[in-house]
């Protein structure tokens, strides 16, 4: 929805809808996780070929009423980081499953080691460091590892 919004003295023109919502939100999320290339669910169902591309989902952030799955495409990344997140694709997503079942301990240890073999993997290295606060100060009993991404300009 394009609108103009302001008031006697002042006007401006803007966007407004769901899907500007939330690529303002996948835009801090690069920021956030310090990767080159996010895409939405959305966005990875609309690739011709998705195995062309270097991908693993990240996560999942708010949308206005459901989660929205987030992707991080590897292929903009240094190649060697590229590759190192490649050769722990299968640990990563072993531990992203048990960060998602609470289990900090065991995500700690495996975030750990991708982070060791590959610190050029930021993502890792966010999850490393929300598995041992996690861990440290216990979460709530609704908490479903959903990112509530609210940044104020």
């Amino acid at each position: 929805m394009l609108g103009t919004v302001g008031g006697e003295s002042r006007m401006d023109s803007t966007v407004i809808s769901d899907a500007v919502n939330l690529t303002s939100r996948m835009e801090n999320l690069t920021k956030l996780y310090r990767t080159p290339l996010l895409i939405s669910q959305h966005t990875f169902d609309l690739l011709p070929v998705p195995l062309e591309f270097s991908t693993r989902m990240i996560g999942q952030v708010k949308g206005k009423s459901e989660p929205v799955r987030v992707y991080e495409v590897m292929d903009g990344d240094e190649s060697e980081v590229t590759i190192g997140k490649l050769e722990s694709l299968a640990t990563f997503n072993a531990a992203y499953s048990q960060y998602l079942d609470r289990d900090f301990e065991a995500t700690e240890s495996a975030f750990g080691g991708i982070v060791a073999a590959n610190p050029g993997d930021r993502v890792s290295e966010m999850y490393l460091k929300r598995s041992q606060e996690n861990a440290r100060s216990g979460v709530t009993d609704d908490w479903t590892g959903v990112e509530f991404v609210d940044f104020k300009a």
